[in-house]
């Protein structure tokens, strides 16, 4: 009894004259054994993150970070500008050969993910429609659709819109005003103005 309370004093003693990385290694060796607790055990990763050690900064290589290398990565890495300002007036009137009457803006902010204008005009209507997606998500479509070539990477046509991908941008393009063959001609023709800009 007597020796354990005397090595019980001298382990006091360390830790009060300057032994404190010992017991802190010992508490992030504790940390250690907590987040790589085997199945079944009841020490968890939560566990550990309470733990009173000090966590060691564990930075990422700038190689193995997913920041976009190319200036298409670049382009379609971030959120959309208003589309209303992709298109100018001058130019909705040519790719659809009507007037505009009224421009309805979405109200969102620079950067957003999902955004959209619509035209109204004359006897009819222009919107365009952006947002983010896949060439996975992109080919799951409802069985109606009907593809079209020779825009973009991928595009098809459903209820009178014109959906596009370029890279990851979804381009949905609704013109109404004309006939079935028209409005898809002048979708098309709004799409390949906008591909560059986006």
């Amino acid at each position: 009894m007597k020796h354990r309370l005397v090595a019980l004093t001298a382990v006091v003693a360390v830790a009060f004259t300057g032994g404190c990385g010992v017991l802190g290694n010992a508490a992030a060796g504790a940390s250690d054994i907590a987040s790589h607790s085997t199945p079944g055990s009841k020490t968890s990763t939560t566990e550990s993150k309470t733990s009173t050690a000090t966590p060691t900064s564990k930075a990422t290589p700038k190689s193995a970070t997913a920041e976009p290398t190319t200036p298409a990565e670049k382009k379609h890495s971030t959120g959309f500008p208003d589309p209303c300002t992709l298109l100018d007036e001058t130019e909705v009137v040519d790719l659809t050969h009507r007037e505009i009457t009224q421009i309805d803006e979405d109200g969102g902010a620079p950067g957003d993910s999902t955004r959209y204008c619509q035209w109204q005009q004359s006897g009819g209507q222009l919107a365009v429609f952006l947002s983010r997606t896949t060439p996975e998500d992109f080919q799951v479509t409802i069985d109606e659709a009907e593809w079209v070539d020779g825009i973009g990477e991928d595009a098809y046509t459903h209820s009178g819109h014109l959906y596009v991908r370029s890279g990851t941008v979804q381009i949905d393009v609704y013109s109404r005003g004309a006939s079935d063959a028209r409005n898809l001609a002048d979708a098309k023709a709004v799409a390949t103005t906008l591909i560059p800009r986006i």
